[in-house]
């Protein structure tokens, strides 16, 4: 058997338990930096806190007035930061569960957020075709910068130590480099519902409504690879990389998780997670461990 067919018998697809307390589709399904907590939010407004490793929920986060789309922790897990359709975007403490901050700015839903590396500045990606960035340290409300160069929606933000990229309704990913001020464009052709890094940061993933995932080199912007078989037509989903970066990992509309193997792009692994559409996956930092979340409701751990 050659190595990646030992490695893909070693992904996880065993469901080792349920997180249950969400009334409602759960939109995103998120590890912390270490991978020993994970965050979730949907269209029951809420924030939860758990331990997968157990299934234990440790905390729920309600201030948001309409579904909850994404969230991210800060690396030393002392803040989050969420977004949703009530425009607004949340930065909060993890211990009290107060609300620090609510950082304004968008006129429409709020699609995706992250932290950087920092955990000083806060970029959030909005239907308003706008990408902007938020001063964690500062008092006011208001983004240190907005990115407007997009003809769409802008549906995922990723960030490095020197950029923001982000992938959009219109067919692109953008990567804007902070320290020169110069814009990068990858033409899909496709509507972009998500962008990932790898995680040796050279090269992104993007997952397009042609139910394609798209593999490119980030320097250069050329297509590597393009992974296909799942269904992903309407609906905003992750997709990302194993954290060895050989295969990768998506969803599918109906419920499928599909694994593959990064360079010559087969399926190596498909199997039933949910019974509707997968709307996360958050890929452990260093074990053979999965979350998945879906509109049925259900957030599944995978070893």
């Amino acid at each position: 058997m050659t190595s990646s067919g030992t490695a893909a018998q070693q992904l996880p697809r065993t469901e080792a338990r349920s997180l249950s307390g969400h009334e409602g589709a759960v939109l995103a399904v998120r590890f912390n930096r270490d991978g020993n907590y994970c965050l979730s939010c949907g269209k029951d407004r809420t924030l939860r806190l758990w331990n997968p490793h157990t299934g234990a929920l440790v905390k729920t986060y309600k201030s948001h007035a309409r579904e909850v789309r994404d969230v991210h922790s800060s690396s030393d897990n002392a803040k989050l930061v969420s977004c949703g359709a009530d425009r607004q975007i949340f930065y909060w403490d993890v211990a009290s569960a107060r609300v620090i901050r609510k950082f304004r700015g968008h006129n429409s839903e709020v699609n995706s957020v992250k932290f950087n590396e920092y955990n000083a500045v806060v970029v959030s990606a909005g239907y308003d075709r706008t990408v902007r960035a938020f001063d964690c340290r500062s008092q006011s409300s208001d983004p240190i910068q907005t990115i407007d160069t997009f003809q769409d929606s802008v549906m995922s933000v990723n960030l490095t130590k020197t950029e923001i990229i982000a992938g959009s309704v219109d067919g692109t990913v953008r990567a804007f480099d902070i320290r020169m001020g110069r814009e990068t464009v990858d033409n899909l052709g496709h509507p972009v519902n998500c962008v990932s890094l790898s995680n040796d940061s050279n090269c992104l993933l993007a997952n397009c409504l042609d139910s394609t995932v798209r593999l490119l080199d980030k320097s250069s912007g050329e297509l590597l690879q393009e992974y296909k078989g799942h269904t992903c037509k309407s609906f905003k989903m992750d997709s990302c990389l194993t954290n060895d970066d050989a295969f990768v990992v998506g969803g599918s509309e109906d419920g499928y998780i599909f694994f593959w193997e990064l360079v010559d792009a087969p399926v190596v692994a498909r199997f039933r997670a949910h019974s509707s559409v997968v709307t996360s996956i958050s890929y452990h930092p260093t074990k053979a461990c999965m979350l998945t979340s879906s509109v049925d409701g259900s957030i599944r751990v995978w070893t």
